[in-house]
């Protein structure tokens, strides 16, 4: 590859960047309906044509948004299974999930947006890798026996994504502060007890 085409390509890979970059500030601020391309631009400081280049229109920008969102989410879990700071794999695991809704709710909300994961395969194939990551907490703890792993698996994901729905229905994903704490007191209890 000659200098002038890696440069290029590193300004691609730049210019996709900072659009992501500010589009998640500005997410995390005014939530995804108040969202737009041209908006990105402006506090990326990038034209609105660069960011059609990377981006096929505001739908795919989310899209990206959401992905990175669930790896982030995916190697938060798998790291926080395995601290000694948790009693077990599953209270890590779900600590990650809880601590990532309370940080990042709009972000958390875009991820689990029905309407995103209805139309776009990439984004369930992102869910199932957490669920698999949430699969090892569960399979790592010794409470649930071997032949109900994967189920109670299932199960308590169906809990978090019952979670996900609820904080996601308030504005800016953010419920009052005493359901939000009954939320998380409540599922880590059933995280804490599952026999």
């Amino acid at each position: 590859m000659s200098a002038r085409a890696a440069g290029a390509k590193q300004t691609g890979t730049g210019v996709r960047a900072k659009a992501l970059a500010a589009a998640g500030a500005l997410l995390a601020e005014v939530g995804a309906d108040e969202l737009s391309l041209r908006l990105i631009a402006d506090r990326a400081g990038i034209g609105l044509t660069s960011i059609y280049h990377y981006f096929e229109n505001k739908d795919a920008l989310l899209v990206s948004l959401a992905l990175g969102g669930l790896e982030d989410l995916r190697r938060d879990i798998l790291t926080l299974q395995k601290s000694p700071e948790f009693d077990s794999p599953m209270r890590g695991g779900a600590r990650a999930f809880f601590a990532f809704a309370e940080s990042r709710p709009r972000l958390f909300s875009l991820m689990f947006s029905e309407r995103l994961l209805v139309s776009h395969q990439t984004l369930r194939e992102a869910e199932q890798k957490i669920v698999l990551a949430y699969q090892a907490a569960v399979e790592a703890d010794d409470r649930v026996p071997p032949r109900h792993q994967e189920n109670a698996a299932y199960a308590l994901w169906a809990l978090g994504r019952g979670m996900a729905a609820i904080i996601a229905s308030y504005p800016g994903g953010r419920p009052p502060e005493d359901l939000l704490a009954k939320l998380f007191a409540g599922g880590g209890y059933l995280i804490d007890h599952p026999e």
